[in-house]
């Protein structure tokens, strides 16, 4: 095919145009989200928020951790512009394949306490708190947290590298009697619509106490979910079958590379 191009840029079909994963992998506490991420293809830089997050990588040789958990909250400043913590050049020299951010739950919770100083510094936000961080407080929060997904997906995209975001399951929502009416991330109302807007895949996970399952359409009151990879024609999630202690069984590397192979989406795994 004759190579074509526009506005200095090259013009390529779907079929042409390399992909690459951007991935949101939500659930609650212990369920598998990181060793699940773990499974992504390649050498993999892990930046970790979480608290003793990285405990279940140990022994493993392909990850490599940049650990902002114990830093003070201003440390999501670095977050905020494009090429953040000069990643790129980081990505290129290490031979980096995907990067991994665990969790944006816990990025958001620096965000809050940061934002909240921040707007106390303002004439709209002086009376924010914690207890009531206010319009200005939450609007830090969101926006700096939305700038982190942006500008990680920008970088990572550029390269054509994999980008991975863990979070966490909140509480339900309910109505005036009660019900529950659904289950989502936990991330911020506005959050949770507009993050997944920008990813590729929303996965769920959950552990039922003999399996561990992901979701790749909304199921069980759980939402937001969503797929290219997989068909989206049958049942809405699968059992997945790893052993952590071996890691041997199904992988995201695995299935990747069979999307990639096959050029179009993959049946759900057995």
């Amino acid at each position: 095919m004759v190579d074509l191009e526009l506005s200095g840029l090259p013009v390529l079909t779907p079929t042409q145009r390399v992909q690459r994963l951007s991935i949101l992998l939500w659930g609650t506490s212990g369920c598998g989200k990181t060793t699940l991420a773990a499974t992504a293809p390649g050498r993999k830089l892990w930046i970790n928020f979480d608290p003793d997050g990285t405990e279940t990588l140990l022994g493993r040789d392909d990850i490599l951790v940049i650990d902002f958990s114990t830093e003070k909250n201003d440390v999501v400043a670095k977050f905020r512009e494009e090429n953040p913590i000069r990643i790129e050049k980081f990505i290129a020299e290490q031979n980096i394949d995907t990067v991994v951010f665990d969790s944006l739950t816990s990025y958001g919770e620096k965000a809050l306490h940061y934002g909240v100083k921040m707007a106390q510094g303002t004439t709209k936000g002086r009376s924010a708190t914690l207890e009531d961080p206010g319009f200005s407080g939450y609007g830090n929060k969101n926006t700096w947290t939305r700038l982190a997904v942006k500008n990680l997906l920008q970088s990572t995209g550029k390269l054509n590298k994999h980008c991975i975001f863990i979070a966490h399951e909140d509480k339900p929502t309910t109505n005036e009697q009660g019900t529950v009416l659904f289950i989502s991330i936990m991330l911020g109302s506005a959050l949770n619509e507009q993050i997944p807007v920008s990813l590729s895949e929303i996965w769920h996970m959950s552990d039922t106490g003999k399996k561990r399952m992901i979701a790749i359409r909304p199921c069980r009151m759980r939402k937001p979910m969503k797929t290219r990879m997989f068909k989206t024609t049958g049942e809405p999630e699968f059992a997945w079958h790893y052993n952590a202690e071996t890691w041997e069984g199904d992988t995201i590397e695995k299935w990747y590379n069979e999307w990639i192979a096959r050029g179009s989406k993959i049946d759900l795994p057995k």
